[in-house]
């Protein structure tokens, strides 16, 4: 994934209006978050280039006319992987910000956001469309752990899809529960990064 030019980030705006531009189906904040889960990957193999691709389908991989345009696509998309790794060296918060949920539509808006940020966006990018890879048993248990908080996001969000009414107890205590699971998981996906810079010593 190699360019002339520098790879500066754009900004997450720009990002989510580029992907627009070349009609990615793949929402930004599953896009950020596929990047972070193949920085976390123990797949030595998976190339930037690869995971760019997946956030288009099969066979819908745009097509540049010129050199430079194309070269503006991957520096464009390498700016935002240079973003992911300082945010991860950082150990900043990467999940979206959940807002204050005050409907149940925002509420059930942020709890299928959630899913996707996980299932399809880090989990994805970790596997990196492999079905199985050898790995240490702590990153096997964690990233089995992250594909459980996923569905255990989308069984709330279920639940939550039936509530008839919506008040501000209901809002508070969905609000805590989230801020713990949401923890949870910014604490596993932290964890699967240290392992692997480790894995990465003892190979020195």
């Amino acid at each position: 994934m190699a360019s002339k030019k520098s790879g500066k980030y754009i900004g997450d705006a720009g990002i989510a209006k580029f992907l627009e531009q070349y009609k990615s189906q793949t929402p930004f904040y599953v896009v950020r978050m596929r990047v972070y889960g193949a920085l976390a990957s123990p797949n030595k193999e998976l190339l930037p280039v690869m995971v760019v691709a997946s956030f288009w389908e099969e066979d819908k991989f745009p097509k540049f006319v010129t050199k430079d345009e194309a070269e503006t696509f991957f520096s464009t998309f390498m700016g935002l992987w240079r973003r992911m790794e300082k945010t991860a060296e950082a150990g900043q918060k990467v999940l979206s910000a959940r807002g204050k949920l005050a409907t149940l539509e925002e509420a059930k808006e942020t709890l299928l956001r959630r899913v996707e940020e996980i299932d399809a966006g880090f989990i994805e990018g970790f596997w990196g469309g492999q079905e199985d890879m050898k790995m240490p048993s702590a990153t096997a248990a964690l990233i089995d752990g992250l594909s459980d908080e996923a569905e255990s996001y989308n069984r709330l969000l279920e639940d939550v899809s039936t509530w008839s009414d919506y008040n501000d107890a209901m809002r508070m205590a969905l609000m805590e529960e989230l801020e713990e699971r949401d923890t949870l998981v910014e604490d596993a996906m932290k964890a699967l990064l240290l392992l692997k810079e480790k894995s990465k010593e003892t190979e020195h």
